[in-house]
């Protein structure tokens, strides 16, 4: 693996387990399910990538398989948890988001579980494992589906900052939401042409793993402008949002 590809991985998987403790500590406090999910999805997620990570760092054959079917059960469960992680942040009323929930869930494990009976424990067969395809495609519609809803969400909290309803920042994590969805459903793209690749050649492509260094980076600056906003983007936020208008007398 390129050695970007792997710095960003490792960055990558630091960046999520810090967010998943502060979420996971302040779910404590607020008892809010919409952290303690979320949460719950960072971590699992920062776990695999040190499963996916050290036999790679380390070269060692034999911890290999083990590990990245570890990182491959890790990242769908990050994947489930987030999938209702949108459900309640964005549509918890809604009955047809609560199906798609169960119906992605079902593609996760349906799609491991059928990876294991045709022998791609790793998930690096596409071509002769159907599942893979299952697997893989709930993985992205969860991306998707993140990135949509926090397109509209912006969209209508635009107008609210205009009338002085909502806070820009607050509005801004919402457009922050639409934009990590699609770099996350880009990392998906880059990760299955990675992985045809890697199932023919059996090397690991060097410009894919810099491009997937470049999306990890990507994702890792939105995660941390959503929930450690520094100083002077909060004052950026803030001085670019619209004053509210008057209203009638």
């Amino acid at each position: 693996m390129d050695e970007n590809g792997f710095i960003g991985g490792v960055m990558a998987g630091v960046v999520n387990l810090v967010v998943a403790v502060r979420l996971i500590r302040l779910s404590w406090r607020t008892r809010e399910s919409a952290e303690l999910t979320l949460g719950c999805s960072l971590l699992l997620w920062g776990l695999s990538y040190a499963c996916w990570q050290i036999p790679i760092a380390t070269a060692n054959q034999p911890l290999t398989q083990p590990l990245f079917f570890a990182g491959r059960v890790l990242t769908n469960a990050g994947n489930i948890f987030f999938a209702y992680f949108v459900w309640i942040a964005f549509r918890s009323r809604s009955k047809w988001a609560r199906a798609l929930v169960y119906a992605i869930a079902f593609g996760q494990i349906a799609g491991v579980a059928g990876s294991i009976a045709v022998g791609d424990w790793e998930g690096l067969q596409p071509s002769t494992n159907p599942w893979w395809f299952l697997d893989w495609g709930t993985g992205v519609l969860v991306m998707l589906w993140v990135g949509i809803e926090g397109f509209i969400e912006y969209l209508e909290a635009r107008e609210r900052v205009r009338l002085g309803y909502c806070d820009p920042l607050t509005c801004n994590r919402f457009l922050l939401w639409s934009i990590i969805g699609i770099v996350w459903a880009a990392y998906n793209g880059a990760f299955f042409y990675q992985t045809v690749e890697f199932e023919s050649d059996q090397i690991w492509s060097t410009a894919m793993d810099r491009a997937i260094g470049v999306i990890e980076a990507t994702g890792i600056v939105l995660v941390w402008l959503i929930f450690f906003p520094p100083r002077f983007y909060r004052r950026w936020i803030a001085g670019d949002a619209p004053a509210a208008e008057p209203e009638d007398a």
